[in-house]
Parts: C-alpha cells; structure tokens; sequence
C-alpha cells in the first residue's frame, strides 16, 4: 500500500520536474484537504481555535498565501469561523455538517439512531475495466472492494460498493462496521476535495434484489459516486442502490456570506 501522508517536499521536487502546473494551487489543495480532514474527523475539535496562520505556514514548510487560500476555503465551506482579534475557530458542527454532506446523508443524519451499517464484504479484485480506467491503476493491479448495507428497522434500504485503491484489506477488517466511508478514509489518509455523482432510476436485479430483500425488478435509484483528492486524483469509485419509497435524494445549496448580490429593484 503507498504512503499517502502529505509531503511536501516531494509536491516541491513534482512542480520542479513540471507535473504540477502552479505550486501555490498544489499547496493549498493539500493544505486545505488536510485541514478539512483533521475538521471532520475531529482531530481540531468543534468550537476550538485552529493554529494561527504563522503556525501553519511553519507546520506545512510554505508562505503565507497558501495557508490564505486555503483558510479562505475552509471559510467559504463553512467549516471556520474567523474572529478579529480573536483567531480562526471551528465551527459548530450544526453549521457546517451540510456543507460536507450532501445527497442521502442529511435524511440519514435525522434518522442515525434508527440506522444500521453492517460491512457485509472485503477483499482485494481486479476491478473491471471500466472502473479500472476511472482510477488509472495498472493491469492486474487490484484494489479493495468493500461492500455494506444499510438497515433500518430491520429491513435493509440501501446496497453500496466501493472500490478503493491504495488500501489495506486488514484496515477495512480492523475498522468493523463502517458507519461513515469518508470518515474513515479520511483516517486512512485519503482527503476528499472534490466528489462527482451520477444518479438515475434503475430496476432491482437478482443480485441488488437479493441485497436489499425486494422483488427483481423494483425501482431503485442508482448513484455512481467517484471521490478526488487535491491534486485530482480519484481514489473512490463507489456505486450505490437506494430503495426509494421512504428515502429521498436531497442537495442543500447555501450562498457564501462573501458572494454578493445586486437588489434588483434598483
């Protein structure tokens, strides 16, 4: 498994040898996916003061316009709070969690106490070719299949299948029932910047129906959902099924406080 630990050094030694475009854009995409990463998984924790920008700029060996850019991200995402003379905090969870979470996972935010997620299939597969194109791996390399259902109410609702490369199979086997795959991930070292989803309506198979206890043929809805890091590499390519008679798709668009608009009246 590669190490997947931010180094700047080698980003430095990249943009020298020409495969990174601008330096200051490949610094504050990894800046900003580790700070995000350390926001989500609670290692900064809600309402606490982050670092200042000198400590950062120390911390991560850059100037001050990456760390900049990246706060200002973090802040238009809703994730910091920045007070004059105070320091930048994070902030608090009900603010930011629908600027990380999006699709199903509000619905399952409401109801997570009713919620069950059980890992019901691990191993390491050559994935097939379509999807081995989406992560760019080599031939024959293999990638890590993790299959899991949610329940609620004992029945099950939802079908997901994620492929994933550069993981361990016996990470995934340590970490139990995985609740939440992004989380984890972002444990494992794998920074989500940047997420692409497909949805449409499809009609159970026996294999889906089978997952999920429905008859063959029952509507689902079907979402292909791939995951970058910063530099645009995907790590994730993860298909989904979802019974839809109890649950809905949602998206939740909040304008930027920054972004401002002209009265039309005027």
């Amino acid at each position: 498994m590669l190490n997947r630990k931010i180094c700047y050094n080698q980003i430095q030694e990249d943009y020298k040898k020409g495969q990174i475009r601008t330096m200051d854009v490949s610094l504050n995409a990894r800046i900003y996916t580790d700070l995000k990463a350390k926001i989500v998984t609670g290692i900064y924790k809600e309402d606490g003061l982050l670092p200042t920008e000198l400590q950062l700029q120390k911390e991560y060996g850059v100037s001050r316009a990456p760390v900049r850019q990246a706060l200002g991200r973090l802040e238009n995402d809703g994730l910091i709070i920045r007070k004059a003379g105070k320091g930048t905090f994070v902030a608090n969870r009900n603010s930011w969690q629908s600027a990380v979470l999006g699709g199903f996972r509000m619905e399952l935010m409401k109801k997570s106490d009713k919620v069950v997620c059980k890992v019901i299939g691990i191993r390491e597969i050559v994935p097939p070719s379509k999807v081995a194109n989406l992560l760019e791996t080599a031939p024959d390399e293999k990638v890590v299949l993790v299959e899991r259902v949610r329940i609620m109410n004992n029945h099950p609702f939802q079908y997901l299948v994620h492929y994933v490369r550069d993981l361990s199979v016996e990470a995934v086997k340590e970490a139990g029932d995985i609740e939440d795959m992004p989380m984890f991930l972002a444990r494992q070292g794998f920074y989500l910047y940047a997420v692409r989803e497909e949805i449409g309506a499809v009609k159970a198979g026996k294999i889906v129906a089978a997952k999920l206890d429905l008859p063959v043929g029952a509507p689902l809805l079907h979402i292909r959902r791939s995951a970058y890091d910063g530099l645009g590499k995907m790590y994730e390519y993860m298909t989904y099924y979802t019974e839809t008679q109890h649950w809905k798709y949602r998206v939740q668009y909040t304008r930027s406080n920054n972004i401002s608009c002209k009265n039309r009246n005027k």
